[in-house]
């Protein structure tokens, strides 16, 4: 009998092994050392303890998890812009719109209810294109690490310019939709600024 300890011993070490290498997606959960230290006083030497087949099968349902969507808001006075911009978030796999508004007061009551990780605007609504800035700026007094962009129709260099003394970290004209969009959304969601290529050169022309 004690000659087959030893073989017994080498097999459970390679099975440990093996379990801490099919673990690994949930290796930061806080689950595994409990779960490995409450194992060693398993009574079979073959079969894995009951915690370890529970922990496996929480790695599995893990591992399979889509990543979290990160939660965008749209404050736009207009309907099908709003629409749009929904249908086009949406789309990607790692981008959600959490809620949207109509107005700057609106969309700043919004952003304590739906807790955005980035908030778009319109610098002009209801034909005043200074409601924008005030959001931006009180968004930045309240919520000084939520980033803003402004996506908007002045294309005009000193309507960023006052974005971004306002608080903007990114500024876009609502003639570059689509992917220009997507890009300027994850650069802002990375701790990026995003002003695209033609405002940059724009801005940088003394």
């Amino acid at each position: 009998m004690g000659r087959n300890r030893p073989g017994r011993l080498i097999r459970l070490i390679f099975r440990y092994i093996s379990v801490a290498v099919r673990l690994s997606p949930i290796a930061e959960s806080g689950l595994l050392p409990d779960a490995l230290s409450r194992s060693v006083h398993h009574t079979g030497w073959d079969e894995p303890s009951d915690a370890v087949q529970k922990i496996l099968a929480t790695s599995k349902s893990v591992s399979r998890r889509p990543p979290e969507r990160r939660r965008i808001l749209i404050v736009d006075d207009h309907p099908l812009m709003r629409r749009g911009l929904t249908v086009l978030i949406d789309n990607e796999h790692d981008l959600k719109v959490c809620a949207e508004a109509a107005t700057p007061s609106a969309g700043f009551e919004a952003i304590a209810s739906s807790r955005p990780d980035l908030v778009i605007t319109d610098l002009s609504m209801s034909d005043d294109d200074n409601v924008g800035l005030s959001l931006v700026e009180k968004i930045r007094r309240y919520y000084a690490l939520l980033p803003v962009l402004v996506l908007t129709i002045h294309e005009a260099p000193h309507y960023a310019r006052r974005a971004m003394l306002a608080g903007a970290n990114g500024y876009l004209s609502k003639q570059e939709l689509g992917e220009t969009l997507l890009i300027a959304i994850r650069c802002l969601l990375n701790g990026e600024n995003y002003f695209g290529p033609k405002m940059s050169l724009r801005l940088n022309r003394k």
